[in-house]
């Protein structure tokens, strides 16, 4: 059997790309090129089914389709590299396989167990889980919905409304500029720049953003401590409640806004976690 499976497709245009890896790792790039490539490097290589799914409708489909698991019920290791147009879609269903994206993709899917999943820019809406795995993405311009078990999720920048939950994972986000929805059970959550309306809701984790100049802000934790930056001069509204946590303000008075004035609302509960209120 071949150790290596090397194929081509001419696709002038953006395709639908789907892949299916349980082991190994998935490298896709999106490039100018006018064609797919696809190597597999595996013991199995050949095995796997790689193809036209196009329906005549919509985008060009290409598939990559992982053989059955072997006699012990564990899937082939595979390492599969791709090329495809800039501003292809993507979707994946991935095992322990590590994910990496690089490049301008249009709506991405990914399915993962314990693989890590890596992302560059998606220009379309993004639609990621993992068990264990870890996700890393630099740009989301759609819409996007991240879901982890016990992984870690960074995003660089999110420019459209961006919905992430974890079980005990922490979350990062360095840039939000839209709505963001961040809910963990014992992972930490930090936003640096925080651009619109924001829920956090959290058991044990702590919750920070480091800087949020208007919208609204909604937190409720059980355990967790929560610390917000507000921009120097931005009126702020407070509605918060804590059992035995201590609750903190370090911002100057601002007065009331004026009629046309930003402002912000802050809305916090906890059970036993503090609150801190400073500017930034």
């Amino acid at each position: 059997m071949s150790n290596h499976l090397d194929l081509a497709f001419d696709t002038p245009e953006p395709i639908d790309l789907y892949v299916e890896n349980g082991r190994g790792t998935v490298e896709v790039t999106a490039t100018g090129t006018t064609q797919t490539t696809v190597r597999i490097t595996s013991d199995r290589a050949d095995e796997y089914d790689v193809r036209d799914l196009s329906d005549g409708h919509g985008p060009r489909r290409i598939g990559i389709i992982a053989p059955r698991s072997g006699a012990f019920g564990k899937d082939p290791r595979a390492e599969i590299v791709v090329e495809v147009p800039v501003a292809s879609g993507l979707q994946a269903k991935v095992g322990s396989s590590d994910l990496a994206a690089r490049g301008r993709f249009a709506d991405t899917r990914v399915d993962s167990g314990s693989g890590d999943v890596s992302l560059d820019v998606v220009d379309g809406d993004t639609v990621v889980q993992t068990g264990s795995g870890d996700l890393a993405a630099r740009h989301l311009a759609g819409e996007a919905r991240l879901k982890s078990g016990s992984g870690d999720i960074l995003v660089h920048l999110a420019d459209s409304s961006l919905v992430i939950t974890t079980g005990s994972g922490d979350v990062r986000v360095e840039a939000a500029r839209d709505g963001l929805a961040v809910k963990t059970g014992s992972g930490d959550a930090h936003v640096g720049q925080l651009g619109g309306d924001a829920v956090f809701t959290t058991g044990s984790g702590d919750l920070e953003v480091d800087r949020v100049a208007a919208g609204r802000v909604t937190a409720k934790t059980a355990s967790g401590d929560v610390r917000i930056g507000v921009a120097a001069g931005t009126p702020v509204w407070t509605d918060i409640s804590t059992a035995s946590g201590r609750l903190s303000s370090h911002l100057p008075s601002t007065g009331e806004p004026a009629a046309d004035q930003p402002y912000l609302e802050v809305r916090a509960t906890t059970a036993s976690g503090d609150v801190t209120l400073h500017q930034s």
